[in-house]
């Protein structure tokens, strides 16, 4: 996978290896990791057949899978890649912290390193996310990087809402 390395305050977002399998099957190791997915990553197989999707995507140069690490330790998972869940595979980011890192900014400081990644070195006129209806924290954090709202439907095999960042001539809130 040909993603740059990217830095925040507090993590680096490296591109995902093949050696992290096992450090990402911990981060999904609780259930409640899982509870926005058809799949259940807690499942040690699903997650692995997870990583093994994961390293094996092709897709443009600059986008695909990045572990978080915070102090060296792999505490999540994102990622900035083409959806097959909206048409013409539009630009989408995703990003997963594991539960014991959770509320500590850092799904926050992952998703606005990505968009201006996306914003900067790969000029995307538009990033999307698509959230579970029930993930609450998750729709907080894309409205605070400054995503809109664009409607819903079904995505990834439940509820999802839609949203937007739009790249601004003068910069983002993410920047």
């Amino acid at each position: 996978m040909n993603v740059p390395a990217l830095r925040t305050e507090r993590l680096v977002l490296r591109g995902l290896e093949r050696h992290d399998t096992e450090a990402i099957v911990r981060v999904f190791a609780e259930p409640e990791m899982s509870r926005y997915f058809a799949a259940d990553f807690s499942d040690p197989v699903q997650c692995r057949e997870m990583v093994e999707r994961r390293l094996a995507y092709t897709g443009p140069a600059g986008t695909g899978h990045w572990v978080l690490e915070l102090g060296g330790e792999v505490v999540g998972l994102a990622h900035l890649r083409p959806t097959k869940e909206l048409p013409g595979h539009l630009p989408e980011i995703g990003y997963f912290v594991g539960r014991a890192y959770a509320g500590r900014g850092l799904a926050t400081e992952a998703a606005a390193a990505l968009l201006r990644h996306g914003f900067g070195a790969l000029d995307l006129p538009t990033i999307w996310a698509l959230i579970h209806e029930s993930n609450v924290a998750s729709r907080k954090l894309v409205r605070r990087l400054g995503f809109l709202d664009v409607g819903g439907g079904e995505h990834y095999g439940g509820p999802h809402r839609v949203y937007v960042a739009i790249r601004q001539p003068h910069g983002n809130l993410a920047a």
